[in-house]
């Protein structure tokens, strides 16, 4: 008689790792997936909130009207409220609201995937006072994404310029594709 001992493992220990991986999975994968939504959603608002301020910060620095608007194209307003294409930031050195060829582009976002962006259709662009004001209606900028309005976030801008933001969901009346 040998004194080997046998190595290997049983078809019911397999049997049972197997299943506790797939519990685990079943449980974690949902998750990740909320995980990934929630992310997602955080850098689209950080990303706006971020060129809004720079747009602020700049037309009460350099004493010269600023303006942030949804751009298709990267180089012009788009003249849209939605503004998941991408945005534009620039100095409007003749107050027209459009961007001019010897205006200074400050900065441009490209497109933002799987989430969609819309302000009010009454207040298509941003647009930034040197005293840090922003005229007009106070706008709320809405980020949306498959999950629904439980889930949506929004910038607000009031007309004193004051940037804030507001995430884990919105009214369900709201318009939240």
């Amino acid at each position: 008689m040998s004194n080997q001992q046998q190595t290997g493992i049983t078809a019911l220990e397999l049997i049972v790792t197997m299943t506790v991986v797939t519990i685990l999975l079943a449980a974690g994968v949902p998750a990740i997936k909320n995980y990934n939504w929630n992310l997602r959603m955080r850098s689209a608002i950080a990303l706006l909130q971020t060129d809004l301020n720079l747009a602020r910060g700049r037309a009460i620095s350099h004493n010269i009207q600023t303006i942030v608007c949804p751009a298709v194209d990267n180089t012009a307003c788009s003249g849209t409220s939605h503004w998941q294409h991408g945005w534009i930031v620039f100095t409007d050195i003749n107050g027209d609201r459009q961007k001019q060829g010897g205006e200074p582009l400050l900065k441009q976002s490209g497109a933002v995937e799987f989430i969609s962006i819309n302000s009010s259709l009454s207040r298509p662009d941003l647009r930034f006072f040197p005293n840090g004001s922003a005229p007009g209606s106070n706008t709320s900028i809405r980020f949306c994404d498959e999950r629904g309005a439980q889930h949506a976030g929004r910038i607000i801008v009031s007309n004193s310029g004051r940037i804030r933001v507001e995430t884990g969901g919105i009214e369900s009346s709201e318009e939240c594709p």
